[in-house]
C-alpha cells in the first residue's frame, strides 16, 4: 500500500553491534522523489546475452581441485602446509570450506568478494564477506552482528565498502561505522530498520522502505556505475533514486504495483529482477492499479542487485560482470555462489559454482577475476569481450 510523507524527528540507532549500546543520530524529514523507469536488460559474457554463442573453447571441464602441497590463493586446502609460502589455510567464512588465503592489514589487500577480518588464530586474514548473513549473536559473524535486525555486518568508511542495498552509518556507543541494511520492507516488519524512525513512508514509495542517516551521498548505498544514484538530502537522510519504488532486496521474490502514472513497476530495491535458474528476465504479471496490495511475480522471478567490485554482494552471492545497461556499459550483478563445484567443473546454474559464475554455453564454472586477476590452480585470468566494467577490461577464469 502506498505510504504517506514521513517527517523524521531523529534517526535513532536502536540496534546493537555485538552488544554495544545504542546511539542517536539526528535528522529531519525524508522527502523522496518519483519518476517512471523500467527494468534494464542483462547480457552475458559475450555481450549479447545470446546463450547459443560459444564461449572460449579452452574452458575445459576438470575433475576437481588437487589437494597436494603448493596451493595458490582460492584453492581448497586442509592444512597451512598445503598452501604456498606466505599463505595460510582458513575457512572462507564461518563453517565454510577451507581455502588458501593470506594475512592482511586492510580490505584493499584482499580479493573481490573478500574483506580483511579477524583471524581465529590471531591477526587478520582475507575472508569472504558475510555481510547480510543471518545471525543471533556476534560469534555467528566474522566481524559483528546487528542483533535486533539479525544480520552480520562489517566496518566501513563509506557506502562503497558495503554491498548495494547497504549504507555506511555509525552505530552503537561509542559509535562504529558499519554496513547497515536499507533494502528491507518496514511496512510489515517494524524492526527491519536500524531504528523505527528510519522507516521511510514517503508518498513516492509503493512500499515503506528502510533508510539511514548521512553526511554526504558517499554514506548511502552504491549502485553499479550507470544507474541513477542515491543522494543525501538537506536533512541528512539517504534518498532513493527516482526510479526506485520499494525495498525488496537481493533474491527476494519480485513484486509489482502501479506508480503515480498508473504504469506497472517492480518494487525491487535496485529495480532489477531475473530468474537465477534460467538466467532470463520474467515478464511482469498483470497488475490492478486499484489493488491495495502488490502482486507477486511468477515463480522464480527474484530481485537482483547490481554491484561494484569494492562493495561486492551480500553473503551467498558474487559480483559478476554479466549485466548490461546498453550503450556499451557492462555492470556487475549479484549471482548465487558458494556451490560445491570449483572452476572448470560442470554446472548448469550459477548457484552450483563456488564463485557464482557458470559459463552456461559450455556448462563449466568460472570466476570473475576482473578486479584482482586471481584464479585457482589449473586456470588463468583471461580477457573477455568488450565492453569494460568500471573502466577495467572484463576478465574471467578459464
Amino acid at each position: 500500500m502506498r505510504g504517506v510523507l514521513l517527517w523524521l524527528g531523529s534517526l535513532a540507532m536502536a540496534a546493537t553491534v555485538a552488544g554495544c549500546a545504542a546511539k542517536n543520530l539526528g535528522c529531519a524529514k525524508c522527502d523522496l522523489g518519483v519518476d517512471l523507469n523500467v527494468p534494464l536488460p542483462f547480457e552475458d559474457l559475450a555481450g549479447a546475452r545470446d546463450f547459443s554463442t560459444a564461449e572460449p573453447p579452452d574452458l575445459a571441464v576438470s575433475t576437481g581441485p588437487d589437494l597436494s602441497a603448493g596451493k595458490q590463493r582460492l584453492d581448497l586446502c586442509v592444512l597451512d602446509s598445503d598452501c604456498e609460502a606466505a599463505l595460510v589455510c582458513r575457512a572462507s567464512f564461518k563453517s565454510g570450506p577451507k581455502r588458501c588465503t593470506k594475512g592482511c592489514a586492510m580490505n584493499s589487500d584482499c580479493l573481490s568478494g573478500e574483506r580483511c577480518l579477524p583471524d581465529p588464530i590471531g591477526g587478520n586474514t582475507c575472508q569472504m564477506s558475510d555481510i547480510g548473513r543471518v545471525c543471533a549473536v556476534a560469534n555467528d559473524c566474522a566481524f559483528g552482528c546487528l542483533t535486533a535486525q539479525q544480520y552480520c555486518t562489517a566496518g566501513c568508511v563509506t557506502g562503497s565498502d558495503c554491498p548495494n542495498g547497504f549504507g555506511c552509518q555509525s552505530v552503537g556507543s561509542p559509535g562504529q561505522r558499519v554496513c547497515v541494511k536499507v533494502e528491507a520492507d518496514c511496512a510489515s516488519n517494524t524492526t527491519a530498520c536500524i531504528a523505527a524512525a528510519a522507516c521511510d513512508t514517503s508518498a513516492s514509495l509503493v512500499v515503506s522502505s528502510c533508510t539511514i542517516a548521512c553526511a554526504t551521498a558517499s554514506d548511502c548505498p552504491q549502485r553499479a556505475q550507470g544507474f541513477a544514484t542515491w543522494t543525501c538530502n538537506g536533512s541528512g537522510i539517504c534518498k532513493r533514486p527516482a526510479d526506485v519504488y520499494g525495498p525488496l532486496g537481493q533474491a527476494v521474490r519480485a513484486s509489482y504495483a502501479c506508480n503515480a502514472a498508473s504504469a506497472t513497476i517492480n518494487i525491487c530495491n535496485d529495480t532489477q529482477h531475473m530468474n537465477f535458474t534460467s538466467f532470463t528476465i520474467p515478464a511482469a504479471p498483470s497488475v490492478s492499479c486499484s489493488a491495495s496490495s502488490t502482486t507477486d511475480g511468477v515463480a522464480g522471478d527474484n530481485c537482483v542487485d547490481s554491484c561494484r567490485y569494492q562493495g561486492g554482494c551480500v553473503f551467498g552471492f558474487a559480483c559478476t560482470a554479466v549485466g548490461s545497461l546498453g550503450a556499451g556499459l557492462r555492470i556487475g550483478i549479484c549471482l548465487p555462489s558458494q556451490g560445491g563445484n570449483e572452476v572448470g567443473q560442470a554446472c548448469t546454474t550459477d548457484s552450483e559454482c563456488a564463485f557464482g559464475y557458470c559459463a552456461r554455453t559450455l556448462g563449466v564454472c568460472s570466476r570473475d577475476c576482473t578486479f584482482d586477476g586471481v584464479c585457482p590452480s589449473g586456470s588463468t585470468c583471461q580477457a573477455g569481450t568488450a565492453p569494460a566494467v568500471e573502466g577495467l577490461t572484463f576478465r574471467y577464469c578459464q
